[in-house]
């Protein structure tokens, strides 16, 4: 290959390169702060789960200063009869209860209130969230709702140098997401329930089978005698071959 060719070869693969990492950059660039909202997910997040974990993730996005208060609001019109936050070293736990939009039939009874709000607080910047970092708050529900598609939990964010962030705005379309979103969780329809054994153990009973298992094991017998005695019958010939045989010898 001629040494222009080579060179002008090199140099297409240098900007060629150079045009994947600047691509590669500018995606990460604009993925950054979309990857950096409070975001809420579940060990089971299925329709009318009894009880399920709730973990929110909190990353804290502002210069020089911590996460020190989490606001999390539960939703009244949907609401979750049980809230149970998890303890968190450095925090201290406030909860708040309301009455519901809507009671919850349960097999206990109507649940009219509970918990709607839950306000974590840190007991000093340095217990809270650094900058550049996240934590975790998990919180044990149930059940979730057996005929909501999916969950909203408006959030507010507080900082060590008094600002709040509002991760309030409705998810309505998460291809594109509005600035502030709301930590949402969307629901799976509850899983069906296993069909019954019944009607199968119905139709193989003691009753029904015996006849068949009496037939076979009359079946196997008849053949197990009869293969007894043809064997019988063979031995029986060649011993009176064999007979035959030795006397035809003898007379010789």
């Amino acid at each position: 290959m001629p040494i222009a060719t080579l060179t002008a070869t090199r140099r297409g693969a240098r900007r060629a390169a150079a045009l994947v990492t600047l691509t590669a950059a500018a995606t990460l660039l604009l993925a950054g702060p979309a990857s950096a909202h409070i975001t809420v997910g579940a060990d089971d997040a299925h329709q009318g789960a009894p009880d399920t974990l709730l973990t929110f993730r909190v990353p804290t996005e502002e210069d020089g200063a911590s996460t020190v208060k989490l606001t999390i609001s539960f939703p009244k019109a949907t609401p979750i009869a049980s809230v149970k936050p998890g303890p968190k070293p450095g925090w201290t736990i406030a909860t708040t209860v309301s009455r519901f939009d809507t009671p919850i039939t349960t097999d206990d009874g109507t649940v009219t209130e509970g918990v709607t709000q839950v306000v974590y607080t840190a007991s000093s910047p340095a217990a809270g969230i650094p900058s550049g970092q996240f934590d975790t708050f998990q919180l044990l529900v149930g059940p979730l709702p057996a005929k909501a598609a999916a969950l909203s939990f408006p959030t507010v964010q507080g900082y060590s140098n008094g600002k709040t962030v509002s991760w309030v705005q409705p998810v309505t379309d998460p291809a594109h997401e509005p600035d502030n979103p709301a930590p949402s969780l969307r629901l799976a329809p509850a899983a069906p329930e296993s069909p019954s054994a019944a009607p199968a153990a119905a139709m193989t009973s003691p009753s029904s089978t015996s006849p068949s298992t009496s037939s076979s094991t009359s079946s196997d017998g008849v053949r197990t005698l009869a293969i007894v005695a043809l064997v019988v019958a063979i031995v029986g010939l060649l011993a009176a071959a064999g007979g035959v045989l030795l006397a035809r010898r003898r007379t010789m």
